[in-house]
């Protein structure tokens, strides 16, 4: 059973993500479509960011997880009983 607030560092992994897909819309929008507009690009870039975002939250909880278990692996005495009776 994980404690509470095992998943936390997912948030920097998550923000990360969201702030380079975000951003990365800004170069696509005005060199490959051509677009002059800062209002429309502004607003592709917030709203990108935000159901990226959004979408990616689960992702980001299983890049931490993946990273925590390759950083920390398993041990034997983590299956360990401690004393709990089972049943």
């Amino acid at each position: 059973m994980r404690e509470s607030g095992y998943f936390l560092p997912h948030v920097p992994i998550g923000y990360g993500a969201t702030v380079a897909v975000a951003l990365g819309m800004w170069p696509l929008l005005r060199y490959v479509f051509h677009v002059r507009s800062d209002a429309v690009i502004l607003g592709t870039m917030v709203t990108v960011g935000i159901l990226f975002g959004i979408w990616f939250l689960r992702y980001a909880k299983m890049l931490w997880l993946a990273l925590d278990l390759t950083i920390h692996p398993p041990r034997d005495e983590d299956f360990q009983s401690r004393g709990r009776k089972s049943g």
